[in-house]
């Protein structure tokens, strides 16, 4: 009987208190307790407390990542799409956020509690933050979404001492008839693309031709002014040539005895210098002149 109070009595002090050789990881807050009360925060290590009502909870750190999905959701422009966004969060390690976790949320200290609980704001978070948004806006604007859902979720996560880390739309679900038509709408811009470019094409190959006609151009004009120039420079000097001709020979039509003294050197160049030449009036009878032998007598 002794013996069965003492088993009895071991019993409840291992069951009432005390921890021996507790872990704390690097990951994790280890959180001190008296009679359920808190006193004191530790880091990493291992620790032993005998006292009757001692306790040590650990609280983790880790970064929990999951995600939230809403299958039907309102635009601004009332078009339904569904949802899927990435949350990472975390509890905050200070030992004043850790204590408050403990003191007013502690069933949140379990990872799963925690995920749905942020889940649930989560839901809040995209249908508000959807409706902000017509469908084009939230095609263009994911991060205007996250956004817009992160800001409903930190505030809630606050209260329960959890950092809301990162928060992602990962993906937009369109309706099938309304997803066929961007398909369509995608169809058309690459064929307008496609046509635009065949259009630049033609107008770069058109505008390559005219600046090659424009250079041909330029450079037939500047040969055609230089043959012009040539034109006028040999209009010129034939000019000038005729001129000087003219003046050496109007002398001979101002004056006729230069003019017959000019023919009677021309005359001596032909026929020599011996030769000689005479000058009748006008209206002799030159059969005067011949003797019987038909020859011209000659006076020395």
């Amino acid at each position: 009987m002794k013996k069965m109070i003492v088993i009895v009595m071991v019993l409840a002090f291992l069951l009432s208190g005390c921890y021996i050789n507790k872990e704390v990881s690097p990951s994790e807050v280890g959180i001190q307790l008296v009679r359920n009360k808190i006193q004191d925060c530790t880091g990493a290590g291992v620790f032993t407390g005998w006292g009757l009502w001692d306790d040590l909870r650990v609280v983790s750190m880790n970064t929990l990542t999951f995600k939230v999905t809403d299958p039907e959701v309102a635009t601004a422009d009332n078009q339904l799409v569904g949802i899927e966004i990435t949350i990472q969060a975390r509890r905050n390690g200070d030992c004043d956020s850790v204590k408050n976790l403990l003191t007013n949320w502690s069933t949140l200290t379990n990872d799963e509690s925690l995920t749905n609980v942020i889940t649930a704001t989560a839901l809040e978070g995209i249908k508000v933050g959807t409706r902000q948004f017509t469908l084009a806006q939230l095609l263009d604007d994911r991060n205007g979404l996250s956004g817009k859902i992160s800001e409903g979720i930190e505030q809630d996560a606050a209260k329960y001492s959890t950092g809301i880390i990162n928060v992602t739309v990962s993906n937009i679900a369109l309706a099938p008839e309304y997803s066929k038509m961007m398909q369509d709408k995608a169809l058309l811009t690459a064929e307008i693309d496609l046509e635009l470019r065949r259009q630049d094409v033609i107008k770069q190959k058109a505008s390559n031709d005219r600046l090659e006609q424009d250079q041909r151009a330029a450079v037939l004009a500047q040969k055609l002014f230089a043959e012009q120039a040539q034109t006028a420079v040999d209009v010129e000097i034939a000019s000038r040539e005729g001129k000087k001709v003219a003046a050496n020979y109007q002398v001979y039509l101002d004056n006729p005895a230069a003019y017959q003294l000019a023919l009677l050197d021309r005359y001596g160049t032909i026929f020599g210098d011996k030769s000689v030449f005479y000058f009748l009036p006008t209206g002799t009878d030159m059969t005067m002149l011949f003797g019987n032998n038909g020859m011209i007598p000659v006076i020395k």
